[in-house]
């Protein structure tokens, strides 16, 4: 029975990341179940035992990846007292979480930036929300310790998101993302942020 069950989970695993290969190169809409079940190298009827259609299996690839990536960026983040500690550990873990798997950042840039797909609308929203609220508490702690001057935290929030993600999107692309994406860009980001350009 064990045996099964881990049959089961593999064979899951192995359509969740089929379909994020498949996803964050060609796209959602340009991907069709046939082309993931290829891919995995399962039966249809395998498929929808899993997952009843594309969208499903879209949804559960972005809680599991995408998800996932979040709750362990919450956690960094909280364990560590310090606007500017924050920043650091926030910057740093999106790069991380870019080297690790690059395919999950051209994903959710391609998702979030690309075409309207209405079957998908807002899958994305609840956690990138989340994410964009974290880094506005942490703009409001900064203000409380005085590390930032006072300023709407939704608007530092905004550009500091911004500054951190444009080179995860760019550097996703590129063939080691790793080379790029380092602890001293994380830290010239944040001091540039911190202290501006002038």
């Amino acid at each position: 029975m064990k045996a099964r069950r881990k049959s089961t989970e593999e064979t899951r695993d192995r359509l969740l990341d089929q379909a994020l290969t498949l996803f964050s190169e060609r796209g959602y809409a340009a991907t069709g179940i046939r082309d993931i079940i290829d891919a995995a190298g399962v039966t249809q009827p395998t498929l929808y035992y899993h997952f009843a259609d594309k969208q499903t299996l879209f949804c559960a690839l972005i809680e599991r990846y995408y998800g996932e990536s979040q709750a362990r960026l919450e956690q960094i983040v909280e364990s560590q007292p310090g606007c500017v500690a924050r920043l650091t550990l926030f910057a740093t873990n999106s790069f991380a979480s870019c080297r690790q798997d690059p395919r999950v950042a051209r994903l959710m840039f391609q998702t979030y930036f690309g075409p309207r797909i209405p079957e998908i609308d807002g899958v994305l929203d609840q956690l990138t929300q989340r994410r964009y609220e974290l880094v506005v508490r942490v703009m409001n702690e900064g203000m409380t310790e005085g590390v930032l001057r006072p300023s709407d935290a939704q608007f530092l929030a905004l550009s500091f998101c911004c500054l951190i993600d444009q080179p995860v999107n760019l550097f996703s692309r590129r063939a080691r993302p790793g080379k790029y994406l380092t602890q001293q860009l994380a830290d010239a980001l944040v001091g540039q942020f911190l202290h501006g350009a002038a």
